[in-house]
């Protein structure tokens, strides 16, 4: 699975698609780490970076949380 995202990242650079290839990367970081406390502080900080973008994620929140 990390081949396929690999080389999708390559793809995603070659074509100048700099976001998405940015997505792909922050994914196989997450992916391929075994630590998980940095598993885990790497996930808050993509929600940081990326939730801002779906706002639906806060309504999901809001409603399994009871906000």
């Amino acid at each position: 699975m990390i081949e396929i995202m690999q080389s999708r990242l390559d793809w995603c650079v070659e074509t100048e698609r700099y976001e998405m290839a940015a997505r792909l990367r922050d994914l196989i970081i997450y992916e391929t780490t075994d630590d998980e406390d940095f598993k885990h502080q790497y996930y808050l900080e993509l929600l940081r970076k990326y939730a801002p973008e779906t706002p639906e994620f806060y309504e999901r929140m809001k409603e399994k949380y009871s906000l």
